[in-house]
């Protein structure tokens, strides 16, 4: 049982593959050139997110409605 030798490379399955630096939505504002870098890409899109639910409110709070609502059924 002495002959038994263990291949111990440390890279057998070699490195993660890494992404591109611009197939993420910062990176296409960058590349669209709305964002100077990526940073300020970031800062665009929670700007984007926080119109997007100031909006929302306003639609869903300005919904009056002169009718009264139907009578539950039962």
């Amino acid at each position: 049982m002495s002959d038994l030798q263990f291949d111990t490379n440390p890279n057998e399955f070699g490195a993660p593959p890494r992404g591109e630096s611009g197939t993420d939505i910062t990176g296409k504002l960058v590349e669209w050139g709305l964002a100077a870098d990526r940073q300020q890409a970031e800062y665009v899109l929670i700007a984007a997110g926080i119109l997007a639910l100031i909006l929302a409110a306003f639609f869903f709070f300005s919904g009056d409605s002169t009718t009264p609502p139907p009578p539950p059924t039962l």
